[in-house]
């Protein structure tokens, strides 16, 4: 029964994640598309795509959790362990950033650029971290649901933080392009290696 129903969330999973990535590279040959950063709440852009993300992102957990006890690649315990501690540390750092950044913006509103903060280590923490959650995820699930699922969901934030650059230009103008030379998209590690001194 549990093969059953594991089989059956793999394969909604895996039509969810095709469907949703075909969608956000129509939307980089084709920007008019904009299937990400919706256009707003009540546009068909945002009807499908809020259901397809939000429903590959449950469908990547219950995909990992139902594969359990995995063993895929038969990593050690230890290193699985790890991954999970590794999951909730970068979920924590998600939820900060988001907090930072607020609601509104995070949803694709254009309330005020934020640089300051954990935005001054990375432009994308929120999308860096939630790539983290998912890679720390596939080691802990050790499964082929889970790497599916799991990388699938990291291909999406890459594509999400792709497509959000030039709208975020659009929006910000020379402030944002100042923003782009000065920090970088996943992670200032040169300011890190300084010590935490602007860079």
């Amino acid at each position: 029964m549990a093969g059953g129903v594991a089989g059956i969330i793999f394969t909604i999973g895996v039509a969810v994640a095709g469907l949703l990535l075909v969608l956000l590279l129509a939307t980089l040959a084709w920007p008019a598309l904009r299937i990400w950063p919706t256009p707003g709440e009540k546009s068909w852009q945002s009807y499908v795509f809020w259901p397809l993300f939000r429903g590959l992102n449950v469908l990547a957990f219950l995909a990992a959790g139902a594969s359990w006890p995995g063993g895929t690649l038969e990593l050690p315990i230890w290193l699985r362990g790890l991954a999970a501690l590794a999951l909730l540390s970068s979920l924590g750092v998600f939820v900060y950033a988001f907090r930072v950044l607020g609601r509104d913006n995070s949803y694709g509103a254009t309330d005020g650029l934020v640089t300051g903060g954990i935005y001054q280590w990375s432009r994308n923490p929120q999308n860096a971290m939630l790539i983290m959650v998912y890679a720390a995820l596939a080691v802990t699930a050790d499964s082929v649901p889970g790497y599916v699922l799991a990388g699938a969901m990291m291909l999406v934030y890459w594509l999400m933080i792709l497509l959000e650059e030039p709208w975020l230009a659009a929006s910000y103008g020379e402030a944002y392009r100042a923003y782009c030379a000065s920090v970088p998209r996943l992670f200032n590690w040169r300011r890190l290696m300084a010590g935490g001194s602007a860079s």
